[in-house]
């Protein structure tokens, strides 16, 4: 028997499918030939799942800056319903707009060098072996970079994928901070996000009767999958889900003054701001616990003017720390 493809492995095959082709794929190319979805595709047979599970990775993959769009090949001869679907290299590649400073420049040469070696692994070699099977030329070295865009360390991540892809509750064991036991949760996951590098599920909380959100990084142990009957979103639930969670995190706001030229300053790029503010950064945040443990590495080099909470967070961290080598 194979080897189950993972929904990682899958999104990064599909990624480099539809990046490298020269003219696009069409649905029952995608589905007979990538794999992640070969392993289940039948010529003949119904592909209304296959479907569901190419719309939702489209989802994901322009949620990690992939943008994924659907043209109208000229064979196609005026049939509006005949599509490929593609990557545009130059909005991969470079977003169109975006300027960076040369202090940018050299971080992205530096992280370049460190990711050349990392992310063209045999993962990237073998997504190059399957797209030369479609009878495209690949250049290898312009697949560095794409594996850590889509990719995560977080143990329960295959695990939610997964039930939103069957449309299944879960549960699974979640510490909040400053719980001295984790604490059993009910869900219904509708969609993973990354947020600002964090990795979160958006879903329906069974036992609050409301949408929540959960980190990926405070998930304890195993995510039990349900085999109750498949049971999907609709649009609407999801939409207003995920503006619940863009409400929360614009109401969450801290202001900063940063010491001139230190890593703090770099950090936020404080060169950009007006000279007559440059010593200030106000931002949004989504976890002020991870706020806190974020900022402690700039000891010395910020200020938190609000919020106090912040603040007294980092301060007590600080304290924890003192306890443990003086205990």
């Amino acid at each position: 028997m194979s080897e189950k493809v993972t929904p990682g492995t899958r999104l990064f095959n599909l990624a480099c499918a539809l990046l490298y082709t020269s003219h696009g794929l069409s649905k029952e190319e995608i589905f007979s030939r990538v794999s992640g979805y070969s392993e289940q595709y039948d010529r003949f047979g119904d592909k209304t799942a296959l479907t569901k599970v190419f719309e939702r990775d489209k989802d994901l993959l322009r949620e990690a800056g992939i943008m994924v769009e659907a043209v109208n090949p000229p064979e196609a001869m005026g049939d509006k319903q005949t599509y490929v679907y593609r990557v545009s290299k130059q909005e991969f590649l470079w977003p169109k707009g975006l300027h960076l400073t040369p202090r940018q420049i050299a971080l992205l040469n530096l992280a370049a060098t460190v990711w050349a070696g990392a992310s063209l692994s045999r993962d990237a070699a073998s997504a190059a072996l399957r797209i030369r099977g479609l009878g495209e030329i690949e250049d290898l070295s312009e697949l560095a970079g794409l594996a850590p865009r889509i990719r995560t360390h977080h143990p329960s991540f295959a695990a939610f994928s997964a039930a939103i892809e069957a449309g299944q509750e879960v549960s699974f064991q979640y510490r909040k901070p400053g719980d001295v036991a984790p604490e059993t949760r009910k869900f219904h996951p509708w969609q993973l996000q990354n947020v600002w590098g964090q990795w979160l599920v958006l879903g329906y909380d069974l036992v609050r009767k409301e949408p929540r959100s959960f980190l990926l990084r405070r998930v304890i142990g195993d995510v039990q999958i349900g085999k109750s009957e498949p049971k999907f979103c609709s649009e609407d639930e999801l939409k207003a889900a995920q503006g619940s969670l863009q409400a929360f995190i614009d109401s969450n706001e801290v202001t900063l003054k940063i010491k001139p030229n230190t890593g703090a300053w770099f950090r936020f790029e404080m060169d950009d701001k007006p000279q007559d503010t440059a010593d200030e950064v106000t931002f949004n945040f989504m976890d002020v616990h991870l706020l806190a443990d974020d900022l402690r590495q700039y000891a010395g080099e910020i200020e938190v003017l609000r919020p106090k909470q912040l603040r007294d967070l980092i301060e007590a961290g600080f304290e924890k720390v003192v306890e443990i080598h003086h205990g």
